[in-house]
């Protein structure tokens, strides 16, 4: 691969293909020019030919394009210099890919749109930017004027982090003020895990040290070895060596085959039960009283608290049908006589409808809560699409009581956290704490 010359031009970037965030370097220069082998005499100022993991350029790594008119190299590595996130330079495979996405009039990438398409008698047109803007502006004024701002709609996507999601959110909210407006994965700006949020809990508040402490994770509906591979590798493969990951998945994966040669335990469920596992769990760990009950008895809130409306009450909920006086959940006390009256949170029912043998429940609701040298284990809960794409408000209501059983919410190492998010979400590296109101049970939605 050609060296970067010392005067080529450096760009720092993050990788768009998942929500951790890594960060990368991009160097551009003419074509027709190269590096020496000399630290002086190359941009990345090491010596050639380098070392193993020194930061060398692969084939994946490098990629012509156009700059102002004139053919150019690029090359997208990894920052080895990067201290958080991916640190040192660690990368995933899609990452490291990067470069070959750029645009190419001489490769795969040839056939990409450097121009509006205005749909011209069936036909998609090439325009120039500044009618694309005067139509936009046009039209939008007239649907404006004519019919209001409800007929004004935005559909999106939800990536490519926060510079473009606030300047479409922006415009949609802002300037025009409309309802109609849905981001990519579904019908309307909802919350993605309705039953996290409607228990108290922030869904994406943890920060990456926090899968480096803890002792136990139990994830659901991902394998992040295969979708956030940096996160995996980087963080919960690091850290706490000795930790323990439970996986919940309908299938074997890479990750889960590290787990298991570690320790873990592999709930191979059938889709769509995910919450009568959670039920089954729970149960399982109040008739041991392994719950963590100091947790319970300072963030869990009371009938008093309830009642006055001070957990997920009117004042702090998307709107009031979902979670109107009278019917805003309940605390500790009666979610236990209610979960222990539920036939499917019966360990041989719920091993029955999920597929998972008794004995890796029970093997599960023991790891997450057995001592560790004389303490409660730091028990930490991943979430991703798998659980909450499917039966989202069961599932994610179950899950968030579980986590809270545990322990779970807002300390360092006992966190609960979705892995998928919407926004450049892998910078923080220190622990966000959660919030501070009282926390009431939701899991028990399933009978309403």
């Amino acid at each position: 691969m050609p060296i970067p010359p010392a005067d080529a031009k450096v760009y720092t970037t993050a990788c768009d293909y998942c929500i951790v965030a890594c960060g990368y370097k991009v160097y551009t220069w003419p074509d027709g020019q190269e590096g020496g082998a000399k630290p002086s005499e190359n941009a990345l100022g090491i010596d050639f030919p380098s070392r193993a993991f020194q930061g060398w350029v692969s084939p994946n790594q490098h990629d012509m394009t156009i700059i102002d008119g004139q053919r150019h190299h690029v090359v997208v590595k990894p920052d080895s210099d990067a201290e958080v996130v991916n640190r040192k330079g660690n990368h995933s495979i899609r990452g490291g890919t990067l470069a070959l996405k750029v645009y190419n009039p001489d490769g795969p990438t040839k056939d990409r749109l450097k121009t509006p398409l205005l749909r011209v008698n069936g036909d998609l047109t090439p325009i120039s930017w500044d009618d694309a803007f005067d139509i936009m502006s046009r039209v939008s004024r007239h649907v404006l004027d004519d019919y209001g701002e409800a007929a004004w709609g935005m559909k999106t996507y939800s990536y490519q982090y926060f510079e473009n999601t606030y300047a479409i959110s922006k415009l949609a909210f802002g300037s025009i003020g409309t309802p109609a407006y849905s981001p990519h994965d579904k019908p309307g700006p909802g919350s993605d895990t309705a039953g996290i949020d409607d228990a108290g809990l922030i869904t994406f508040n943890a920060s990456y040290d926090d899968w480096g402490q803890a002792d136990v994770i139990f994830i659901s509906g991902t394998d992040p070895f295969e979708t956030k591979t940096v996160l995996f590798t980087e963080w919960m493969m690091s850290g706490n060596r000795d930790k323990k990951l439970i996986f919940t998945l309908p299938r074997r994966s890479t990750g889960v085959a590290w787990a298991e040669k570690n320790g873990g335990v592999f709930l191979q469920l059938i889709p769509g039960t995910d919450t009568v596992l959670h039920l089954a769990i729970i149960r399982l760990i109040l008739e041991n009283g392994w719950e963590d009950t100091e947790f319970i008895e300072k963030w869990i809130a009371n009938s008093w608290e309830i009642d006055a409306g001070m957990g997920r009450g009117t004042r702090n909920t998307p709107w009031q049908w979902r979670t109107t006086w009278g019917r805003l959940g309940t605390d500790f006390a009666g979610y236990r006589d209610w979960i222990m009256q539920q036939e499917v949170s019966d360990l041989s029912k719920a091993s029955e409808i999920t597929g998972v043998p008794e004995s890796k429940i029970r093997e599960a609701a023991r790891m997450l809560t057995a001592p560790i040298d004389g303490r409660r284990p730091k028990t930490s809960f991943a979430l991703e699409k798998g659980n909450y794409w499917s039966n989202n408000y069961l599932n994610t209501t179950s899950y968030a009581a579980l986590a809270l059983i545990c322990g779970a919410g807002n300390r360092p190492g006992q966190v609960r956290r979705a892995l998928e998010a919407t926004s450049a979400a892998g910078s923080a590296v220190h622990h966000t704490p959660g919030t501070s109101r009282p926390t009431n049970f939701r899991a028990d939605a399933g009978r309403r």
